[in-house]
Order: structure tokens, then C-alpha cells, then sequence
């Protein structure tokens, strides 16, 4: 002072009140980007799940990844907040009557007010994210699916390829697929509309085939990405649609069915599962109700959930439920496996 020159020890005050200032400068802006950041990080993982609805798994991931996301931004302004308060103490302790300390008297402007409006709004984000996502699981049934697809290999091999499976399916005639079901239907007296269940309705082609001849159908389908293209591919056809497996069937409420249909299911049912299966379908009939099969003659294929099946095997487990089988007939495989034969085959009570 004076005129005369610093002493190393106010230099060095010097430059460490600046280094803590400018600290302190920046600490603060990165807290006043966090706010930003997570409307960005939510808006952007919110618009992802809006844009999913066929992939209910990876809406999950989304909304989950919105609410660790928001919790921890809240949890760093917690941080960021303790070490910008460590630099205002020095700078408090150093610069003594300089230091300007902006307390106010109103609520708004105490210490930790900016931090605990921050928290505020990223813990309400990250509630969002979950009633979104409890929302989400109910509307879709993910959880059902992402359950059964870890001990059912058919319902993942449908999970995964539903758009190519949907497009083989579609290209064949359900006539052609179902001769023998399809001169039944032509023998009922016209006028008939019969109360039909399709079980396993894939891509929805024979539930859309039967419903267009006037009947009343309900279709059940585990698979969430094969029913949703179902509903996209005959969004103009009257279908009741609804996410269910043998061999509970628990979403179908008891009724009479006068037709249930197992096109390509019944390889799918474990062969513990198959008495329980064929138990609960023969109770879902209506007096003279029949079970329309399709058996599929080929060799197992463990990793699509397929197994080996039989006319015999299935008069073994239909017949001591009072069901009577009946054969209809027998055709190649229409998507031209040779090792693959189909038989069809009528149930009815005896």
C-alpha cells in the first residue's frame, strides 16, 4: 500500500481469492445448468417412450433411466451446493467486510432456497417417471411379458420376430390353411354366428378370416408385438384382443364358446402343462362347443419353445376329460418345411 510493492504473502492472498472466486463462478453455473439438463434428459427420454409403444421392455428402460437420472442430478446439486459453500467460507473469512453476504429477511431469499427449489423439481420429475412407468406396465402388460419371455422360449422367439412371422402368416389363405374347419363352417345353417375363441391368434389372420364371416370373436395372444400388429393389421375387422396363454387363461372370462381355435399352439404347451390346458378349454365351451386343432408333425426345436406332438399323443389327454377326437385331415407344410406335416383335428365332448 503506499506506493510501496506487495509482499509475496498478499500476492499470493491474491491470487488465491481469485482462483476461489472464479471457482465458486463456475460451481454455481453448473448448477444453474442442471434444471436444464434434466428437462432436456427427461424431455428427450419421455418423447423415446411416446415414440416405443411396440417395444413396452425398452419404454421401461427409458422411464427407469429418467428417474435414476433425475435422482442423481439431485443428488450432485447437493454436492455442488456443499463445495460452493466451502469457497464462500473462505472467501467470507478473507475478505471480511468485503464480502458481501446477501442474506434477506423472506423465506425466498434464505440460504439453500435455489438448491431445495432445484431437488424439488428433479424429485417430481423422477415421480413422474415412475407413474409413467407404473402406467405404462398396466397399459402394455410388459411385466406379464418380460416375465414369461425368461422361461418361455416361444413367447421371446414370437417377442423377436413378429414382423417377419406376421408376414409369412398374412400371405396365406386361411381357406387354404384350414380346409377342413372351413367346410364345417360352411355346414352350419346360414345365418349362424357362432361365439369363437382363437387361442394364439398370431398375427390376427384367421381371427380377422373368421370375423369377417360374421362371427363373434375374441382372440388371445401372449405375445405384446404380435397382438399390436394384429390390431394395426385388422384395426378395421371387430376383435376383442387379449393378452393371455394357456394354460390359465385367466383374463378370458368363463363363457360358453360354441368354436376354440388352436391354430399351430398346441406344440407350444409343455407337455406337464397340457391336461391343465385342454382342462380349461373344455370348460370354456358351450353345450355342443367343439375344439378345432392344428398338430403340428415335425421334430422339436427346444429354442423356439416347440415340442414333438402327436393325433395319439392328444387323444391320451383329451379322452380321460371326456373329449372325443376326431381327425380331420392332413396337409403338407405351407411354408414349404418338408419335414413339417400338419393334421387337423375336432374335439368335442363325448
Amino acid at each position: 500500500m503506499n506506493g510501496k510493492p506487495k509482499s509475496n504473502s498478499e500476492e499470493i492472498q491474491k491470487i488465491a481469492c481469485e482462483q476461489n472466486y472464479e471457482t465458486f463462478r463456475s460451481l454455481n453455473q453448473q448448477m444453474w445448468q442442471i434444471p436444464i439438463i434434466s428437462m432436456t434428459l427427461t424431455g428427450g427420454l419421455w418423447f423415446g417412450v411416446s415414440g416405443a409403444s411396440d417395444f413396452p421392455v425398452f419404454q421401461v428402460a427409458l422411464l427407469v433411466l429418467a428417474f435414476v437420472g433425475n435422482l442423481a442430478l439431485a443428488v450432485i446439486i447437493v454436492r455442488l451446493r456443499y463445495v460452493m459453500d466451502k469457497h464462500l467460507d473462505w472467501l467470507r473469512l478473507n475478505l471480511g467486510p468485503d464480502f458481501v453476504e446477501a442474506k434477506g429477511p423472506q423465506w425466498y431469499n434464505k440460504q439453500f432456497v435455489v438448491r431445495t427449489a432445484f431437488q424439488v423439481v428433479l424429485v417430481l420429475a423422477a415421480a413422474v417417471s415412475i407413474v409413467l412407468l407404473i402406467f405404462t406396465a398396466k397399459q402394455t402388460d410388459w411385466g406379464k411379458e418380460f416375465a414369461n419371455m425368461t422361461d418361455n422360449p416361444a413367447l421371446s422367439y414370437y417377442q423377436d420376430h413378429a414382423v417377419r412371422l406376421a408376414d409369412q402368416y398374412e400371405v396365406v389363405d386361411p381357406v387354404e390353411a384350414h380346409p377342413e374347419l372351413n367346410a364345417y363352417l360352411d355346414a352350419l345353417p346360414e345365418g349362424t354366428q357362432l361365439r369363437i375363441l382363437d387361442v394364439g391368434a398370431g398375427s390376427g389372420r384367421d381371427a380377422a378370416w373368421l370375423a369377417q364371416l360374421g362371427h363373434d370373436v375374441t382372440a388371445v395372444e401372449p405375445s405384446g408385438a404380435m397382438r399390436r400388429l394384429a390390431q394395426h393389421l385388422h384395426q378395421a375387422t371387430e376383435i376383442r384382443w387379449l393378452p393371455d396363454e394357456l394354460p390359465e387363461l385367466a383374463q378370458v372370462s368363463s363363457g360358453s364358446f360354441d368354436l376354440i381355435v388352436l391354430s399351430a399352439v398346441w406344440m407350444h404347451v409343455r407337455p406337464e402343462d397340457q391336461v391343465a390346458a385342454l382342462r380349461r378349454l373344455s370348460r370354456l365351451l358351450a353345450a355342443n362347443g367343439r375344439i378345432y386343432v392344428t398338430l403340428r408333425l415335425g421334430p422339436a426345436e427346444p429354442d423356439r419353445g416347440i415340442f414333438s406332438v402327436s393325433l395319439e399323443g392328444l387323444r391320451l389327454v383329451a379322452e380321460p376329460l371326456g373329449l372325443e377326437v376326431q381327425m380331420l385331415g392332413e396337409q403338407d407344410d405351407l411354408l414349404g418345411r418338408s419335414s413339417v406335416k400338419w393334421v387337423s383335428v375336432m374335439l368335442s365332448a363325448a
